[in-house]
């Protein structure tokens, strides 16, 4: 009877164990995006989405530059509905007037975000700054600076894809031609300046491609990190990913 008793309590520590290992189901997380169409100088600023998630009710902030909105000027709230893409206009506030620059985040109490930034004339669209809800996998960010004025095209980039611990794959958008852009990597929050070096890329005829580099063995095993594409003529953009494998 003893030795069954202690057989039958080894065989539940076996279910445990084996239930509590596939408890976790793996998630595919959606990253919610959007992109500036359109700005008119002072007046409004249009948004158009990509991959937001249903049911939500995002705050819409306004604020300097550098700042990602948080803490902003609140000028409006755009209900998600069934998600995925939807247009908003919202208007420029007065305390923001004038500047070159301005921030724009959207933001739930839920925790999803996402957050980009337009200069305050009419311009060629910006890039999407991708930010996640928690658990998110992957979270681009572009906060990227022009060269010329802030009527210039601006160029950008956001991440495609990532392979923890080897690799990165990135998209431009806006890149001069006939740049050659020196590519770094570092922690988080350092935007890539002083970062390592992991290669070089020339733009040719600029505009958009896409390249792919690999993640230095001294960032191994950090789960954020961020990436800088710098030529000597001043062209300058910069994000940050996830260290995780996503599809």
């Amino acid at each position: 009877m003893k030795h069954f008793t202690r057989l039958a309590f080894f065989l539940i520590i076996i279910v445990a164990v084996v239930l509590a290992n596939g408890a976790l189901p793996v998630h595919a997380w959606t990253i919610p995006t959007f992109t500036i169409t359109k700005v008119v100088t002072d007046q409004s600023v249009s948004i158009e989405t990509a991959n937001f998630p249903a049911g939500q009710v995002f705050t819409v902030t306004m604020g300097q530059i550098g700042t990602h909105g948080v803490n902003g000027i609140v000028v409006g709230t755009t209900d998600s509905g069934s998600g995925g893409t939807l247009s908003a206009t919202y208007t420029i506030p007065t305390e923001l007037k004038g500047q070159a620059l301005i921030a724009i985040r959207l933001e739930s109490p839920e925790g999803y975000f996402s957050y980009n930034w337009f200069a305050n004339a009419p311009a060629t669209p910006s890039s999407a700054t991708q930010t996640p809800a928690p658990t998110t996998t992957l979270t681009p960010s572009p906060t990227t600076t022009p060269a010329a004025s802030s009527t210039a095209t601006i160029p950008t980039f956001s991440i495609q894809s990532v392979i923890r611990d080897q690799q990165v794959s990135i998209q431009t958008a806006n890149f001069p031609p006939n740049q050659t852009f020196s590519v770094t990597m570092g922690k988080i929050g350092t935007r890539g300046v002083n970062g390592i070096l992991v290669g070089s890329t020339e733009s040719g005829q600029g505009g958009q491609f896409t390249a792919i580099y690999k993640i230095p063995a001294e960032l191994a095993g950090l789960s954020q990190i961020s990436i800088r594409l710098e030529s000597p003529a001043g062209y300058f953009s910069y994000n940050w990913f996830y260290n995780n494998t996503t599809e």
